[in-house]
């Protein structure tokens, strides 16, 4: 990649006013390219000793970073390949470079690869549906119905709503359930032998349940796949990936929740008629967040061809806090009032504290902006079932229970004893199905009597609960060290919790402070991702959550930089190279249609412009892309469009407009008049 600023200072373009408040505004950018991303801002590293993915404390305004590196000129695959006469690194004078301008009708006529990244009209043929009747390119009037999908790490629920009479209505009904309820347990169902999918949800359970379960494989839990946090993570079973599983699972639950919706809609309406909005922890890593657009892609939610806006990335705070607002008045919430979401769900717990920015008077949805840097870890209540199984098999160890008979053991405790923890009694009771070798159901040595397991509730308290929901309080009293907030949100399954609630508002609760469940808290993430999708625009800034950066080329520094990165730049100074340049910082508030512009040489004609970003976790700056905190993210692809009568390697001026504010980073770019989408390639 060569690629050479042409200013050293980007324009940035504010959001317009009724956008503007409570954002802090964009910061004054270096020099070179700026980086481009699938999704949000991923959570910063932990601080020593901790587990959590914990924010740091806000850095410093960056300096300006003037120029970018330029690679040997025998380099193929993209990047910008520098004039024949020299081997050192060069860099263009300061002018504008003549170009041929192309004619009014010329076009770009490569298709551009597009898994979820914002395109333009002029760049993309026609939009059309799957039916061929042509889009407006308006999401509001090309998608009437609004679906979310809120894919969770135990359960999964689904909600939709119809902009015309925007009520929200949860899928309720699921394959062999007996009984209804707005969720859905994310198991799949595998042959022991082969990855082959076979089933998922209720079904799914009942082969378990059945003398052919040694037959299957039921895979769970593998949303906590794509946690990037967690440092050891088992890969799944038969090789299987986690977009396949993630995919095979939403392929199903797709089919099954777009029949029953339909059931509310005339024939006018089908699946192409619905945009959607699907829920991640707010902690995941960009790369996470662009798995999940793929698995949306293989599962037929859409369509690669589609345009970006039929599917929406959002966090599920973000979604949880759409769904508090829309209870403001029950809890008060006024204009200037701060609350932190706490959404502790099976898998994980993300937090972010919010600001009411205004009260819409015609429709009374409250506009919120992001105080603090999001967080979160994998503490969730399947970490209390893990606890549970574990004490569980070390009381067994004797009696080699059946698959079925672990199942129907740990449903008993999610269902019955979860619940209901502490009690008032000091001991709690577990019934256990029957167990070969002990046909009476006795063994007092470890509390069995008459086929009930006592459980002290001590014990509980110390192997079970205790730990996990520590490591809760641990998240809330790090966001509130940041800031101060009027009111705390319990919500997600877990978040309804009574001995969490308990828990929480005994250390958190004061006379400024309160601490509340909303009504049906187990949903808000799902319903509140519905309102986001029929009020876009509602959450009108983000605080970035790790550094961003690029590959540049800076002034050498002796004494400080390395020799061996000593380089001499084409106007005879001497740079030191593989510096990084910050782009992004963390704890940085960037407003929602806030647009970093800058402008760039290359002689890549007509190749396609290659380019690596950068992130890092580190809680200082970064000085160079090769140390240990900094990853790379991907490459970003800005096409060139095709200009009849341009010779290869001829000069051209690239713009990229960067937009930061919202869950996912968009790009696009202005080459030679013609507006063209910046596409990530992911690393992993």
């Amino acid at each position: 990649m060569v690629f050479t600023s042409l200013s050293g200072t980007p324009a940035v373009t504010q959001p317009p006013p009724s956008q503007q408040n409570g954002s802090n505004g964009a910061a004054s950018y270096g020099g070179g390219y700026p980086p481009v991303s699938g999704g949000g801002y991923p959570p910063v590293s932990a601080p020593p000793s901790s587990h959590y993915g914990y924010n740091g404390q806000q850095q410093q305004q960056q300096q300006q970073y003037p120029s970018m590196p330029q690679p040997p000129s025998h380099q193929q695959q993209g990047g910008i390949a520098p004039p024949p006469s020299s081997s050192n690194a060069m860099y263009p004078p300061a002018r504008q470079p003549s170009i041929p301008q192309p004619n009014a009708s010329s076009q770009y006529q490569g298709q551009p690869y597009n898994p979820g990244y914002m395109a333009t009209s002029a760049q993309q043929p026609e939009l059309t549906r799957a039916n061929g009747s042509r889009l407006t390119g308006d999401p509001k009037e090309d998608y009437p119905i609004v679906m979310a999908i809120d894919f969770g790490t135990t359960f999964t629920g689904c909600a939709f709503a119809f902009r015309k009479d925007p009520e929200i209505q949860e899928i309720i009904t699921w394959p062999k359930q007996a009984y209804q309820y707005p969720k859905v347990p994310t198991i799949s169902l595998y042959k022991l032998d082969s990855p082959e999918f076979l089933d998922w949800g209720y079904p799914a359970r009942a082969v378990m349940m059945t003398p052919n379960a040694k037959k299957h494989l039921l895979l769970s839990k593998f949303k906590l796949q794509l946690d990037d946090q967690q440092e050891h993570i088992d890969p799944l079973p038969l090789g299987i990936k986690p977009l396949d599983a993630i995919s095979d699972y939403l392929g199903k639950f797709h089919t099954h929740v777009v029949k029953e919706a339909m059931k509310n809609f005339g024939s006018t309406y089908d699946q192409s008629h619905i945009q959607y909005c699907l829920t991640v922890p707010a902690m995941w890593s960009d790369r996470a967040k662009h798995v999940m657009r793929l698995a949306a892609v293989r599962a037929g939610l859409i369509r690669e061809e589609d345009p970006a806006h039929r599917l929406i990335i959002v966090s599920e705070p973000e979604a949880a806090a759409m769904y508090c607002q829309s209870k403001g008045d029950q809890f008060n919430l006024q204009k200037h009032d701060r609350f932190l979401i706490c959404d502790a769900g099976g898998g994980t717990v993300d937090l972010i504290v919010f600001e009411v920015v205004d009260v819409n008077p015609e429709t009374g949805i409250r506009s919120l902006r992001e105080v603090t840097r999001g967080h979160g870890a994998s503490c969730g209540s399947a970490f209390l079932d893990a606890n549970m199984e574990k004490l569980l098999r070390e009381k067994f160890q004797k009696y080699p229970l059946t698959p079925m008979g672990w199942g129907t053991i740990m449903d008993t405790f999610v269902n019955q004893t979860k619940p209901i923890f502490p009690g008032t009694d000091p001991e709690m009771y577990l019934q256990v199905p029957n167990i070969p070798n002990l046909p009476d159901a006795n063994d007092l040595d470890i509390g069995l009597e008459d086929g009930m397991l006592k459980l002290m509730v001590s014990e509980l308290h110390e192997r079970v609960f205790d730990p996990v929901v520590q490591d809760v309080l641990d998240l809330i009293e790090y966001q509130l060290q940041q800031t101060h907030c009027e009111a705390i949100f319990m919500v997600g399954g877990f978040g309804s919790s009574r001995y969490l609630f308990d828990r929480v508002t005994a250390k958190f609760a004061t006379s400024g402070r309160q601490v509340r469940v909303p009504p049906r808290a187990e949903l808000a993430v799902v319903r509140g991702a519905v309102t986001y999708g029929l009020h876009q625009g509602s959450i009108i800034s983000r605080v970035a959550r790790r550094w961003y950066g690029v590959d540049s080329a800076m002034d050498f520094v002796p004494g400080v930089d390395p020799e061996e990165k000593k380089t001499l730049s084409r106007d005879g100074t001497v740079r030191c190279k593989d510096r990084f340049s910050v782009y992004i910082t963390p704890g940085q508030s960037v407003a929602l249609g806030e647009c970093v512009t800058k402008k760039y040489m290359t002689w890549c004609y007509p190749r396609p412009l290659d380019c690596p970003l950068y992130v890092s976790d580190s809680e200082q700056e970064p000085r160079y892309v090769d140390e240990p905190s900094v990853k790379k993210l991907g490459d970003f692809q800005i096409p060139m469009p095709d200009v009849p009568g341009m010779m290869p390697g001829a000069e051209v001026l690239v713009e990229v407009k960067m937009h930061f504010g919202e869950t996912e980073v968009r790009a696009e770019a202005l080459v030679l008049g013609q507006t063209v989408t910046a596409v990530c390639q992911w690393i992993g």
